[in-house]
């Protein structure tokens, strides 16, 4: 029961971030310095807790706190893996590396498995649009928009390259001090 309720909440969530994000108004940050590292690992303990027969791998080099919005990094990144648990190959692993330098933030999601072809990329981030069927019905498609979203509103991008090696999504971000 717990679990729908926070699924439903999400679901409800996502509408209202699409609603804001459509209206013009973007999605609102509320920025502030935040540890990354905590943050991200947080995700992945959820997210691990909820798929505990995959094998997720998490190496962060963050040097220093980002000024964020840390929830919505949460919830950007919370998408990116949820994805590459659902769509990977479930007997290959998720992984994750995270760094910061001097040119900002760069966090990336690895996972196995069938190729996105490449025309399907560009329709990825499109809302409503949902992958292979993989989650058996659940989700409503806007996921990867609210990734976009958030990602552009700290100023940032999020690119994709798929090959038979497997499936990444980078978020890159300038640093904000």
């Amino acid at each position: 029961m717990k679990a729908s309720i926070s699924r439903m909440t999400g679901l409800v969530d996502n509408i209202m971030d699409l609603a804001r994000a459509r209206l013009g108004g973007g999605i609102f940050l509320d920025l502030n310095e935040a540890d990354l590292t905590e943050t991200l690992q947080v995700v992945v303990d959820e997210i691990r807790s909820a798929h505990p027969h995959r094998d997720i791998r998490l190496e962060l080099k963050f040097s220093q706190p980002a000024v964020v919005d840390r929830a919505r990094i949460a919830q950007l990144f919370s998408n990116l893996v949820s994805n590459a648990v659902s769509h990977g190959v479930a007997e290959q692993p998720v992984e994750i590396s995270g760094h910061q330098s001097e040119q900002g933030i760069e966090i990336s999601v690895l996972n196995g498995g069938t190729p996105i072809p490449a025309n399907d990329i560009q329709r990825l981030f499109l809302p409503f649009k949902r992958g292979d069927g993989s989650r058996g019905g659940h989700g409503l498609g806007l996921g990867l928009y609210i990734a976009l979203e958030i990602a552009t509103a700290h100023g940032g991008t999020i690119d994709v390259s798929s090959d038979e090696t497997g499936t990444r999504f980078t978020l890159k971000m300038p640093t904000r001090r």
